[in-house]
């Protein structure tokens, strides 16, 4: 007598298998390509910030634009008036042409806020802070974090600057300022202000440019910080912060480009990296200068220099076309992967592999007829 039975050999359809497959490849590249953008911490507070940098930057667009040469959109292609002259009386030494056209991003507010949330730094904190003319719209963008956080900063400038920076006699760094604080966009302005430069003494520049730099100290009624060489000026610093605190806490210090007092010649510039520095390096020798003083005491760090790097960091374009609009930029977005899709796709994927691998889906069944043995 012959029996007829099914019997499936463990063979899994191979195109079961190779569209599964498929299916789950398609599925992995959606859940790659359609992510979905997710707001960042204090985005009202950065977006503020941004903002009010903007603001700035278009309030005194105008009297820049003026004292141009013909020719300054070769140099400053944003139209921003913020791109200073390849070289002038009061500048103190060369400059990246593509560093300053990079910091014209009022978004360089939104990264402060950033920083300075990740120090927990609260309304009326004491904060520290260095600037120069060699970056007058990083100056703005950090004048813009700090006021929209209300911190009471203690402000030095060294008022000559670099290549392309705020290098114009009549419109230096100390001169935008005033306008932007009497125009009610700061509450605040710098209490001294140093010839900058060499040794923070402007070594180098003719008698011209020096007497240049002290008549804008003059004219915007800023104290002026003089030095008898470098360790001086870096104790005055020092100093004068100390002194201005009233014996509150410096929660934070902030500079911003590459002063020789504040980094420590150019061995500074590679030793104290740009972005938040919490401790001192561990260098052989860390030049003595105003960070490394900070970093002694635990106090952190926010050095805004290779401002190009720190864009890059950050997801902000080099050198832009255009000036970029507040609310851009990884500091405000960051894409995730869509939920919603990826649980999708990982519930079919596995939904498929035990279908066809338990189910049987798309197997073939061999039909066998095996003879019934008669008994004995």
């Amino acid at each position: 007598m012959i029996t007829k039975i099914y019997w499936s050999p463990f063979q899994r359809s191979k195109m079961g298998i190779i569209l599964l497959s498929i299916l789950s490849v398609i599925g992995l590249l959606f859940v790659e390509t359609c992510k979905v953008k997710k707001e960042q911490s204090y985005f009202k507070k950065k977006l503020a910030a941004s903002k009010l940098a903007e603001r700035s930057f278009n309030a005194i667009r105008p009297e820049l634009i003026k004292r141009k040469n013909s020719d300054y959109l070769e140099f400053d292609p944003t139209n921003s008036g913020l791109i200073g002259e390849f070289l002038t009386p009061i500048t103190s030494n060369s400059g990246s042409l593509s560093a300053k056209q990079t910091s014209i991003n009022p978004n360089f507010a939104a990264l402060l806020i950033h920083y300075f949330k990740k120090l927990k730094l609260e309304e009326g904190d004491t904060v520290a802070v260095a600037v120069s003319g060699s970056f007058p719209a990083l100056n703005i963008s950090v004048y813009s974090a700090i006021q929209t956080l209300k911190l009471k900063p203690i402000i030095i400038t060294s008022a000559s600057a670099s290549q392309f920076g705020a290098n114009l006699p009549q419109m230096t760094w100390l001169d935008m300022e005033r306008e932007l604080f009497e125009l009610g966009f700061f509450s605040f302005k710098s209490s001294y202000a140093s010839m900058g430069g060499i040794q923070d003494k402007a070594v180098g520049l003719t008698k011209e440019g020096k007497d240049l730099i002290r008549q804008a100290i003059k004219r915007n009624s800023i104290q002026f910080l003089d030095s008898k060489n470098y360790d001086d000026a870096l104790e005055s610093r020092i100093r004068i912060y100390d002194e201005l605190s009233n014996q509150k806490p410096i929660k934070a210090f902030i500079n911003v480009g590459g002063g020789t007092t504040i980094l420590g010649t150019n061995l500074g510039k590679q030793v104290f990296k740009t972005g938040l520095i919490l401790s001192l390096p561990e260098e052989d020798h860390i030049p003595t200068s105003v960070i490394s003083r900070f970093l002694e005491r635990d106090i952190p760090v926010i050095n805004l220099i290779q401002i190009e790097t720190l864009a890059k960091r950050f997801g902000m374009p080099i050198s832009p076309k255009k000036i970029p609009k507040p609310g851009e930029g990884k500091i405000f977005y960051q894409e995730e992967y869509n939920p919603i899709l990826y649980i999708g796709v990982f519930i079919f994927i596995i939904l498929g592999l035990y279908g066809v691998t338990r189910l049987g889906v798309g197997e073939k069944h061999s039909d066998y007829s095996i003879p019934k043995s008669k008994g004995v």
